[in-house]
């Protein structure tokens, strides 16, 4: 098997496995809140971003992805 073959066939197998759907677990969620004098109160959190899939959510979202 010559070594361009083999370049081919591994960048097709990785475009394959890239294709492929991914399910995000959501474990690094970053807070937001509205104002700059209201960060770092947890109860004024106005929703959540995942920082890996950019999926946003509000508290209550997480709070029921918390507790299961």
């Amino acid at each position: 098997m010559s070594i361009l073959s083999r370049l081919s066939r591994k960048s097709v197998e990785q475009a394959k496995v890239a294709e492929l759907p991914r399910e995000c677990g959501h474990w690094e969620l970053a807070p937001r809140w509205d104002a700059a004098a209201d960060i770092g109160v947890p109860n004024l959190v106005v929703s959540y971003t995942c920082t890996t899939c950019r999926s946003t959510f509000l508290p209550e979202e997480v709070k029921a992805m918390r507790d299961s």
